[in-house]
């Protein structure tokens, strides 16, 4: 009975630059998919976003980048319109996040 290699195979007749873009290809399967949020979502963070820097709370953000999904938590400090930057207070220093990278907020509740 003959052992099949699977790809290993096969690798020998590519061309190296078909070999980089499947393991390009194998690798964006485990990205997380940036979603577009919807206007009530939008309204929702930025509410959020506003009572935290209101009432000095924490905040913990959602941020998309590098096509992963992270949370970055810390203290607004303010906001860059023009820019379109949200400056964030971290433990080790400050932040400056794009309002496209935002996907989600949430206060951070300290009373616990």
């Amino acid at each position: 009975m003959l052992k099949d290699r699977g790809t290993k195979k096969w690798g020998a007749m590519m061309l190296p630059e078909h070999l980089v873009k499947i393991r390009e290809w194998k690798q964006e399967q485990f990205y997380d998919k940036k979603r577009e949020l919807i206007e009530w979502e939008l309204e929702g963070i930025e509410q959020t976003i506003q009572r935290a820097f209101k009432l000095r709370k924490l905040v913990t953000l959602t941020l998309w980048q590098n096509h992963n999904l992270r949370d970055e938590t810390g203290l607004v400090a303010g906001m860059d319109p023009y820019k379109k930057e949200l400056q964030l207070e971290t433990d080790i220093s400050v932040k400056r996040i794009s309002f496209n990278d935002i996907q989600g907020a949430k206060l951070v509740d300290t009373d616990d």
